[in-house]
């Protein structure tokens, strides 16, 4: 049996744990801030990749700050339809 009579492998183990336990004390810190509502303002719908994500139009919303907004009177474009094949012979 190895026994470790210099205390080496104890004051290891102890400064590994104690280390192990500040991570997860900090942790459940920034937890607890995210649980009480500090830190982000973004509803959870701004936080989506895509643009037209929800009521605000997508990341950021209407009018936040760095986010491009349409000049006053344009309107969106919409896009006409193709004619397909069946649309063509019903109007010969």
């Amino acid at each position: 049996m190895f026994v470790d009579t210099s205390g080496r492998r104890a004051r290891l183990l102890r400064r590994i744990g104690l280390l192990l336990g500040a991570g997860c004390l900090g942790y459940a810190a920034v937890l607890g801030a995210a649980f009480m509502g500090w830190g982000t303002s973004l509803t959870p719908s701004q936080l989506l990749p895509f643009a037209g994500a929800g009521p605000g139009g997508g990341p950021g919303g209407p009018g936040a700050p760095g986010v491009p907004t349409a000049p006053p009177g344009a309107g969106t474009a919409v896009p006409t339809p193709l004619p397909t094949a069946s649309a063509a012979a019903a109007s010969d």
